[in-house]
């Protein structure tokens, strides 16, 4: 090799080890922002583009858009506290294949979308509104729901309040099912889901992840602290209301919803859900065994799977 070669060769590799370095470096300093950025170039990539429109209060939402707007039937995913539409990017590839087209909104306050006027804005009643806000700006007669978390516990509440609209309810792992807490348990629950010291966020780690997707350093358990310490999280948790939980509700639940819960689930466990679930009518309870509460991230073929199964066609 002669010494031109060797010199562009040398200028190439201190270019790579200075771009990993750099990207290494952000994602010491801020690991969520970091993670965004790189889910919006793996969303572009596989041909997901940027969609906004209005909440009631007037304020812009973003939604990814993944295949054609003028789908008969599109699945919109609802993602829970503390994340984004793009929680969903790992099941782009699978809809892709299966040809169905699907919406991942970000909730008020969330990834893309703006934070509320109010800081009510941020309840599940808002977050409701801003489903119905897409519906509407879409033009839907009819959609297929999914949602994770708080947003399974959003999309029971849509489908209660708009049975029409929906064709297929699908909840994973999610909230609102068991009764509201007491207030001598209010303080203890926030403090689980806004810790605010490095032993905090890996406490919430553990509570999030049975099969954990990234290894867990001081640094990762510092950023989860501060992450679940924002106005978006905070201000979601004093935004519940009693009236706000499905329990009561679940009876009301479209026939034939389907419910996915991870095996070794800890926030809410399984044991305690499963009786609960056997309320809604015509309940399908499916189980990923070996995974946590964030199933979708922890064995994302494996649910991938089961979802798009359940889901079918467009």
């Amino acid at each position: 090799m002669d010494a031109k070669k060797r010199a562009a060769l040398a200028t190439a590799s201190l270019a790579v080890a200075g771009a990993f370095s750099l990207i290494l470096g952000l994602f010491v300093a801020d690991p969520f922002a970091t993670i965004e950025t790189v889910q919006a170039l793996r969303l572009r990539r596989l041909g997901a583009r940027q969609e906004f429109f209005r909440a009631p209060d007037g304020t812009q939402l973003r939604t990814w858009a993944v295949g054609s707007s003028s789908s008969r039937v599109p699945v919109v995913l609802l993602h829970g506290l503390g994340a984004a539409g793009d929680y969903w990017t790992g099941l782009v590839p699978d809809l892709n294949r299966s040809g169905r087209s699907a919406f991942l909104p970000d909730a008020p306050g969330s990834g893309g979308s703006e934070r509320p006027r109010d800081p009510s804005g941020y309840g599940v009643a808002n977050r409701v509104a801003a489903v119905s806000a897409l519906v509407e700006a879409m033009g839907f007669e009819e959609i297929d729901l999914v949602g994770h978390s708080l947003g399974g516990w959003t999309a029971a509440r849509f489908a209660i309040e708009n049975p029409r609209r929906v064709r297929k309810l699908v909840l994973v792992d999610a909230g609102g099912m068991n009764p509201p807490p007491a207030p001598s348990a209010e303080a203890l629950e926030r403090a689980k889901l806004s810790p605010d010291t490095r032993a905090g966020g890996r406490a919430l780690i553990d509570l999030l992840f049975f099969r954990k997707p990234f290894p867990v350093n001081g640094f990762l358990a510092d950023a989860f602290a501060r992450h679940y310490r924002s106005e978006n999280v905070t201000g979601t948790l004093d935004a519940l209301r009693p009236e706000d939980w499905l329990l009561a509700d679940l009876p009301k639940l479209p026939s034939g919803t389907v419910v996915i819960w991870g095996e070794k689930e800890t926030l809410f466990p399984i044991d305690e859900v499963r009786p609960v679930v056997s309320r809604i009518p015509g309940v399908r309870f499916l189980v990923i065994t070996g995974v946590g509460h964030d199933g979708p991230l922890e064995a994302t073929k494996v649910f991938n799977a089961a979802l798009l199964d359940v889901l079918g066609g467009s």
